[in-house]
């Protein structure tokens, strides 16, 4: 059973509230980071998506601090149990993906729009 990072958990949170951080290229790139990881999440799925933080210093840290004030609060509203469900996992990297997609379909439109 895998349970998911406190820092990826805000993953979502840090879409919504700073959009500005990610890049399209940012957002193309994760998508396809997060393609492979949607169905079938392998052990280490949360590992490279760390990673991917990594690479990106400004989104890392970022991370960092919603986990750093909200005090888990925001993170930890999900209960430990659905946290340890496999099933979870596999909805949340499914979620992320869709919410990236969204975030580059709204990119999309307002550069159209311009």
């Amino acid at each position: 059973m895998m349970s998911i990072d406190p820092l990826l958990q805000a993953f979502p949170i840090l879409l919504e509230t700073k959009p500005e951080l990610f890049s399209p290229a940012d957002l193309h790139d994760l998508l396809q980071t997060l393609a492979p990881l949607e169905n079938n999440p392998p052990e280490n799925a949360d590992q490279i998506l760390r990673e991917w933080c990594k690479a990106r210093r400004p989104i890392r840290d970022a991370l960092r601090d919603i986990v750093m004030k909200s005090d888990r609060a925001e993170v930890k509203k999900v209960k430990p149990s659905e946290l340890n469900d496999s099933k979870r996992t596999t909805n949340f990297f499914q979620e992320l993906s869709q919410q990236v997609k969204d975030k580059l379909e709204k990119l999309n439109q307002s550069q159209n729009s311009q």
